[in-house]
């Protein structure tokens, strides 16, 4: 009797760093750095909570807000009993690079800088990366393996009429939504519940202000690190992979969805982002021999693929535009027939393109 399904473990390796937003920032008071063993760590807190915790000190801790709504985050730090609580009721806990550590520790308490920082998702405790963003980093890479190359884009640029046109490319039954091939591709939310993050400072390079210069912006992520930066150890994430090959839907289908074309249409769209990336560094030899290794844990992984997660992906990974030709922009306007190269790329800790991974399937 033929299976309904084909199911794999997916397991996903970092090599950069990865940010899945929340939606959810810490601001001082909300969190909270404290310097541990030569390294620093961040504890999250529910101030609320955490105040229902202190019994006679409520009344200290609500003086120094009142006192100084802004600087008693700098006195509560320096409080060995506050501190204690913190560490002992904390949300959850992420190291912190030096580089940021710094950068928060010596405006903390002057009001001077918001120090936001946008939290990873998670499910209780858990980390996890959901299985709709990693289907959306799949999806890119088939559809870009499907189209005929240079790409003729749609007649309409509207949503509906290209989501039309996708599945259409993709091989769907039709191009209704119900059709969609990849209904039968489901994944389930990919679990982290063996890694540490890390909070790093993000970069981001080409933006300028009016004047033309670099802009300096202050933005901190909370991330999954990567096998790439020194001082991490390689961590997994695990996911349930279904292909429904079985359903009879399916076999209607014009196209088909295997693990190995799966595979396939990772390795060529992902190696062209590379490609496109490289372009973009040039000259700048830190980042192009960080690509050098990226280049080298594929190689060294042949039964793996790369997949790209997450914030600050780029330009040269959302839809199709490595498949369009080259071609001049108008002045003030971007044509979507027209390959867009934007100056502005992200890097993470100073020299990391955020969102690199590998991943493997492996039938259970």
């Amino acid at each position: 009797m033929r299976k309904l399904y084909e199911e794999y473990v997916m397991s996903i390796t970092p090599l950069t760093p990865i940010h899945i937003g929340s939606g959810e920032t810490l601001m001082p008071g909300d969190y909270f750095i404290f310097r541990e063993d030569g390294s620093y760590a961040l504890y999250a807190i529910d101030i609320g909570y955490l105040s229902s915790k202190l019994s006679k000190g409520r009344d200290v801790l609500c003086k120094w807000v009142l006192d100084d709504p802004i600087g008693w985050v700098k006195k509560a730090s320096k409080n060995t009993k506050f501190t204690a609580l913190v560490k002992k009721h904390a949300r959850f806990c992420s190291l912190v690079s030096d580089a940021v550590a710094e950068g928060i520790t010596s405006r903390w308490g002057q009001g001077t800088s918001m120090l936001e920082i946008s939290t990873f998702q998670r499910s209780g405790r858990t980390l996890v990366v959901p299985g709709a963003s990693i289907k959306g980093a799949l999806r890119t890479a088939l559809l870009y393996r499907a189209v005929q190359k240079p790409l003729q884009v749609p007649d309409s640029t509207k949503q509906q009429d290209v989501s039309r046109w996708e599945r259409k490319v993709l091989g769907s039954k039709s191009d209704s939504i119900q059709d969609d091939i990849l209904r039968h591709l489901r994944i389930s939310d990919a679990s982290a519940e063996d890694l540490q993050t890390v909070v790093l400072n993000v970069e981001h390079v080409g933006m300028r202000t009016q004047s033309g210069e670099q802009a300096q912006l202050t933005d901190y992520r909370e991330c999954l690190p990567g096998a790439l930066q020194p001082g991490f150890e390689r961590g997994t994430l695990r996911a349930v992979f279904q292909i429904s090959s079985g359903h009879p839907h399916y076999a209607q289908c014009r196209g088909e969805l295997t693990r190995q074309l799966i595979l396939d249409a990772c390795r060529l769209f992902y190696g062209d982002v590379i490609r496109a990336e490289r372009e973009y560094w040039r000259g700048n030899q830190k980042v192009l021999q960080l690509y050098d290794e990226l280049s080298k844990e594929m190689e060294a992984s042949p039964e793996s693929a790369p997949i790209r997660l997450g914030w600050g992906v780029g330009m040269g990974a959302i839809g199709l535009n490595l498949a369009k030709r080259e071609g001049k922009h108008p002045r003030g306007r971007i044509d979507p027939r027209y390959r867009y190269s934007p100056r502005t790329r992200r890097i993470m800790d100073g020299l990391y393109p955020p969102g690199w991974a590998i991943f493997t399937l492996e039938a259970i």
